[in-house]
């Protein structure tokens, strides 16, 4: 009985059966996975969206709060306010540029008034049809990561990897997939990487540039593959990478620069810098009681010099780590050590842990601690958890304490892995690095030594066989018969 439990409730595969066809692939399961997970997201974000002036809605207490409405209202979109013109560049460029045409097309396509003086009314009905369009992207490119994980899987070959359906169903979009526009440039950046698991080194490094356009966190994405690269690869596939990437970066970023330089600096001036919010490990020791001044600048130059130590010993050890967990690396130290940490981070989080260590223990202390998290932010913004409405605030600094530790005990993992490479179970003689691309071809993880060619034996010419073969001695002589027992002759 129990082993007829055993595999998954339906007991042990027969002996004729075959898992192959259309129902053994992940192709299959992506598609409707993803579509039931992101319409769940939409249903649950439903009753947050304000649709009435007089009649604000408390998100924080119903745990579906979401950037895009609040946003679209507070920057004055309704109003004919274009994001790429403001006095202050808000967003990465590539997203302040999709708000913009979303903005237009909801203007074109329902026909809305314009928001006028004292009538707050028509701005929300247009930020209502906002929310609407950009859930629709947005779910496009929740579609375009899953489908990208079909080829970021264990091996390099053509085959889907089931990792993409842990994709369609994480728990952790269904948690923060709508706060803002996260899923964009992860998307971008999971493209990317498929480009490069593909040899296609240049359009990755194209892909990745626009990805840095749209967030700030494949910035260092696009650093991780460079140094892949580098250690890897040379100075020859380090210029194949970063060129196009960087050059795109800078494409992109061209009209602003020429409209206003000062606007384009003062945003990543301030992405550097900044201030103390809530969910990182400084605004814990904040709030017992040990204030850190300008804790966004020690932060990067912490995060500098943690990747500086780390990149060093890897060139000094001659080590030669995967793609993904120098990617993971580099994601997981910028969440670590932020000072700030926003829920929608942990789709970054997500992407590093799939990359590096994909594996249950790791995915299930992931998603736990996020949603955990997820759940207690809200309670604490929205004063539930705090200590002047009595609650049981330990709860939210247990939730920042329980994300942090997991990060890191995942980076530290991450870290020995790439140290000690035999221990990474992704790696194989013949695929060092399932995303490697073109820098697989260069090496393997464990040289095979060369195979000594067998030595020719001389042929025995052919004879009838003899009685003397059965006492043949080792030297060839035939052996003489034992005497018989008996007497000596006289």
């Amino acid at each position: 009985m129990i082993n007829a439990m055993l595999p998954g409730f339906g007991g042990p595969m027969g002996r004729h059966a075959a898992p192959r066809g259309p129902w053994f692939t992940p192709l299959l399961w992506v598609l409707p996975v993803a579509t039931v997970l992101f319409l769940v997201l939409f249903l649950r974000h439903v009753p947050c969206v304000q649709v009435d002036a007089a009649n604000p809605i408390n998100a924080y207490i119903r745990a579906c709060y979401s950037d895009i409405q609040v946003t679209y209202l507070s920057q004055g979109l309704g109003d004919g306010a274009s994001p790429l013109t403001a006095e202050t560049l808000a967003f990465p460029p590539l997203i302040a540029a999709l708000i913009l045409i979303v903005n237009r097309i909801v203007f074109a396509v329902f026909g809305l008034e314009r928001a006028t003086d004292g009538d707050l009314q028509p701005a929300i009905d247009a930020s209502v049809a906002f929310f609407g369009v950009t859930v629709v992207l947005l779910f496009i490119a929740f579609l375009v990561l899953a489908f990208a994980f079909t080829r970021l899987g264990r091996d390099d070959r053509a085959r889907s990897s089931w990792e993409a359906v842990v994709v369609a169903g994480s728990p952790i979009v269904l948690a923060v997939g709508l706060i803002d526009w996260t899923l964009i440039p992860v998307a971008l950046t999971a493209v990317g990487l498929v480009q490069f698991a593909r040899g296609r080194t240049p359009e990755a490094g194209i892909l990745l540039g626009i990805a840095a356009c749209a967030g700030t966190m494949p910035i260092g994405v696009v650093l991780a593959v460079a140094v892949a690269c580098g250690l890897r690869g040379g100075w020859g596939a380090l210029l194949r990478f970063a060129g196009p990437a960087v050059a795109t970066f800078l494409a992109v970023h061209l009209p602003l620069l020429l409209n206003g330089f000062d606007r384009v600096y003062a945003f990543y001036h301030g992405e550097i810098n900044k201030e103390l919010s809530y969910g990182s490990l400084w605004y814990l020791a904040s709030q017992f009681g040990l204030p850190i001044r300008h804790a966004g600048s020690l932060a990067f130059v912490l995060l500098l010099l943690a990747l500086a130590c780390l990149i060093a010993y890897l060139y000094v050890a001659r080590r030669r780590p995967r793609v993904g967990s120098l990617v993971a690396a580099v994601i997981l130290a910028t969440a670590l050590f932020g000072p700030a940490f926003p829920p929608q981070t942990a789709l970054w989080l997500l992407l590093a842990v799939l990359l590096a260590r994909p594996y249950r223990p790791e995915l299930i202390a992931l998603t736990v601690t996020q949603v955990a998290y997820y759940l207690a932010v809200w309670g604490w913004i929205g004063g539930a958890l705090t200590p002047a409405q009595l609650g049981p605030y330990g709860l939210y600094w247990l939730a920042i304490g329980a994300w942090w530790s997991v990060a890191a005990y995942i980076l530290a993992e991450t870290v020995i892995d790439m140290a000690r490479p035999q221990r990474d179970w992704l790696r194989t003689p013949d695929v060092p690095d399932p995303i490697g691309g073109e820098l697989n071809r260069r090496e393997r993880l464990v040289p095979l030594p060369p195979v000594e060619e067998p030595q020719p034996v001389a042929a025995v010419p052919a004879r009838p066989f003899a009685l003397e073969d059965i006492y043949r001695s080792p030297a060839g002589e035939p052996e003489a018969p034992a005497p018989s027992e008996g007497p000596e002759p006289a």
